[in-house]
């Protein structure tokens, strides 16, 4: 499957994703830049980091495998890849030491950030939608209710 990278709204080259025996192999090709570009894959509402592009010939190049296991922190179906700003929507994140999770049998997250709770219940939403806030968390994208 080949999927376009976009940068600052254009397109500037091709994400190529194809299995490699149990991995996800992941090659990118695009236009030279002058700025350091972290790139990421998107889709489904959520995001998965590749790495940064690095100079090859003319052009900027990344090769990545991945495991099933780091697979599941990547949506489902990628649609394109970019840099951070390129992304449909802005996830919120809250500090490590901040968080606490607690697991519940339907799929929703209980979250404590700081003295606030939030009930998390997973989603997959194309774009963000205005006043929602939206966490991934070990891979998978919530949308988040103040409890």
């Amino acid at each position: 499957m080949t999927v376009p990278i976009l940068l600052n709204g254009e397109t500037c080259g091709t994400l190529e994703i194809r299995r490699d025996g149990a991995y996800t192999l992941f090659e990118a090709r695009c236009e030279r830049r002058e700025e350091l570009v972290r790139l990421w894959a998107f889709g489904e509402g959520g995001r998965g980091y590749l790495g940064v592009l690095q100079p090859e010939g003319e052009g900027l190049s990344l090769r990545r495998r991945l495991s099933r296991a780091a697979m599941r922190a990547f949506p489902q179906r990628i649609e394109y890849a970019g840099g951070e700003t390129d992304a449909g929507h802005r996830e919120t994140k809250a500090p490590a030491q901040e968080r606490e999770t607690e697991e519940r049998t339907d799929g929703c997250l209980l979250l404590t950030e700081g003295k606030t709770r939030y009930l998390a219940l997973p989603c997959a939403l194309r774009r963000a939608v205005p006043g929602t806030r939206l966490r991934t968390v070990e891979g998978r994208t919530y949308l988040l209710f103040r409890c």
